[in-house]
């Protein structure tokens, strides 16, 4: 907000902001601020949102995040404004309705089963081949996605899976979006989940804005992952360094796929897997991507702030952006994480004056921190395992993985005071 105030003001923009922890600060710099319930508990923050004086009049709605997503599709059809339309975004949360839309629209995705046992599951992998995942219905950034090898796993992992739908918050909202929303769910998502084929290939990801019913992306992406069995990104590198008509072939797939969920006035994130003939959609998400460092990464290669294209898509305008095509003489940009992947709790991070040293200007050009003091970080397979420390953002002239590679060196090489716990909190 401090870096968008100016322009902002000169479009005669005001927000305000709408969220379950508002920070002292942010009421200074917002032109008013709605404290709502959790993020769970759709039908509630819905109920806040229509009560709340400072929404009394409203041409828009800034909806780029998935926790934002449920309440301000419902608030966005209410007062008639851009965005997905609560079905559209049902279609975006719940993944087993995802799935189905890509079928029926003949979108390339893996083999997959709506399971709610062990048994099912081996009967799954018997009939389509092991390794299978198993996933919750609900998106949830990762977490929750489990890897079976073989049917002596299957027990395990259903039960740790089943386990995390009983206990995760993104798995409760999606319950109450569609009841708020009137809407019918395949079953119920704390109960049951997916099943499917495993996807072989190198893990891609397209983001971008729908403008008109046509998808738009920002380019591909090439997702750094952890190695199976746990799959959290780790980096994201903007071109994919591969041959152009492999980038245009993922790129259609995913604009088809978004599309296909009817996604309208709204950012989308598509997570693909391409084997170098087929490029199979594993995630269709009806907002941007939100890993810390993603939306600079956007802006490098569209040529346009993705919060100014937000801005002007919730207020029913069509701008227009670039594209990276990793292009000769094209620079090439990559962010990387720094991680844990243990129980520890964040004791000290570095100042802004450190963190600001890592850049030069020229190959290193913005960082930020993903963790305070007196943040708990989990380990693995707790669902709410979040293992980011900081992010980097690089340049290369010719290569996004030497961008990458760059980056990750030098993120690591920031301070930050993790201390083990006492105990350790059941994942």
């Amino acid at each position: 907000m401090r870096r968008k105030r100016d322009w902002l003001a000169a479009r005669g923009v005001e927000l305000v902001l709408a969220d379950d922890w508002i920070a002292p600060e942010e009421r200074e710099l917002y032109a008013g601020c709605v404290l709502l319930p959790p993020a769970e508990q759709v039908a509630a923050r819905l109920a806040a949102l229509r009560r709340a004086p400072e929404l009394a009049r409203l041409d828009g709605v800034l909806l780029q995040s998935e926790a934002a997503l449920p309440a301000g599709a419902l608030l966005a059809a209410e007062r008639g404004l851009p965005g997905p339309d609560p079905a559209t975004a049902l279609r975006c949360l719940d993944k087993s309705a995802t799935r189905a839309a890509l079928r029926a629209a003949g979108v390339a995705q893996p083999e997959f089963v709506v399971a709610r046992d062990a048994a099912q599951v081996r009967r799954f992998g018997e009939a389509h081949g092991w390794p299978v995942m198993v996933k919750a219905f609900a998106s949830t950034m990762a977490r929750l996605v489990t890897k079976v090898d073989a049917p002596s796993a299957a027990d395990d992992a259903v039960a740790r899976v089943r386990d995390g739908l009983a206990r995760s918050l993104d798995v409760a909202r999606l319950a109450d979006f569609a009841r708020a929303a009137r809407l019918d769910l395949a079953a119920d998502p704390r109960e049951a989940f997916l099943c499917e084929s495993f996807a072989p290939g190198a893990p891609l990801e397209c983001d971008g804005f729908v403008v008109g019913g046509r998808a738009r992306p920002f380019g591909v992406i090439e997702q750094v992952m952890t190695p199976a069995p746990h799959l959290y990104f780790e980096g994201y590198l903007l071109p994919a360094d591969l041959a152009a008509a492999a980038r245009d072939r993922v790129a259609a797939t995913s604009a088809r796929a978004v599309e296909a969920l009817g996604l309208d006035a709204a950012g989308f994130s598509v997570e693909l897997r391409f084997d170098g003939e087929v490029a199979r959609v594993i995630e269709v998400n009806g907002r941007l991507g939100e890993d810390h460092g993603l939306w600079p990464l956007f802006a490098r290669a569209a040529g346009r702030d993705p919060f100014e294209l937000a801005v002007a898509i919730a207020l029913g305008e069509r701008p227009t952006w670039g594209c990276a095509s990793g292009a000769a003489g094209e620079r090439r940009h990559a962010v990387a994480f720094a991680c844990q992947y243990e129980e520890r709790d964040v004791t000290a991070v570095p100042p802004p004056a450190d963190v600001a040293a890592l850049l030069d200007g020229a190959r290193f050009l913005e960082a930020g921190l993903c963790v305070e003091p007196g943040d708990e970080l989990h380990a693995p397979p707790h669902p709410e395992t979040f293992p980011h420390l900081a992010w980097l953002l690089a340049s290369d002239p010719a290569s996004s993985r030497a961008a990458f590679a760059a980056a990750r060196a030098r993120v690591a090489t920031l301070p930050i005071g993790l201390a083990r716990r006492c105990y350790d909190r059941a994942p």
